[in-house]
């Protein structure tokens, strides 16, 4: 009974933390007013050219399992992820990895909403759009200014990580999957190569700060 009401009361954290990161990006639009845009500076960095961006996704494109692949890696690429690492850890009896998970997510959510009110740049089908691709309108789930951290990236790799910890092969099968995400987010030109690259470093902070967590 003891078990029960813990794993009660931590799915319930994780929907509190999922519900909050939900409520943030349906009052971005308040809270991100005075957020400074940075794509200018972005563009004077290697990979941001739309020469870069386009061949990228067409090659993706190209290749027609490839494209299929990524393109669903993308969409379960960042609820998708949270729920099923975390219902597997849970199922598994992990208490303890199931509470740091949701400390985890609540740390990554946290740290990425301060950058996001402070400082953002557009996705890459923002900044040049009519690329060759069909993106999610401009709404609280996708908002241009959510990219670098790519919260994809960041949540993927906190989950990534909580789950190759595991040695049995269920875990490390999802561990795999969950790692195409960085890449399909660059090549589906949903996100710059920066956004992957800042979203793991964040990721992997993030989780060895948890682990560190008592």
């Amino acid at each position: 009974m003891a078990m029960l009401k813990q794993r009660i009361k931590l799915m319930l954290e994780f929907l509190t933390v999922y519900a909050g990161w939900t409520i943030y990006g349906v009052l971005y639009p308040l809270i991100g007013h005075w957020s400074i845009n940075y794509n200018e500076l972005l563009l004077k960095l290697p990979g941001t050219s739309r020469h870069f961006v386009l061949t990228l996704l067409l090659w993706t494109k190209g290749h027609h399992m490839v494209y299929v692949v990524m393109r669903t890696a993308y969409i379960t690429g960042f609820t998708w992820t949270m729920v099923l690492t975390f219902g597997y850890v849970l199922l598994a009896g992990d208490v303890p990895r199931a509470r740091k998970l949701v400390l985890g997510y609540a740390t990554a959510f946290t740290l990425l909403a301060v950058i996001f009110a402070v400082a953002n740049v557009n996705a890459p089908h923002y900044v040049y759009p009519g690329l060759p691709e069909r993106y999610a309108p401009n709404g609280w789930q996708a908002r241009p200014q959510f990219v670098l951290p790519s919260p994809h990236c960041t949540i993927a790799t906190i989950s990534f990580l909580a789950l190759w910890r595991r040695r049995e092969w269920p875990a490390r099968v999802l561990a795999l999957w969950i790692a195409l995400i960085p890449p399909a987010t660059v090549l589906l030109a949903e996100h710059w190569v920066w956004d992957a690259i800042t979203g793991i470093i964040l990721g992997f902070l993030v989780h060895r700060y948890i682990r560190q967590t008592g």
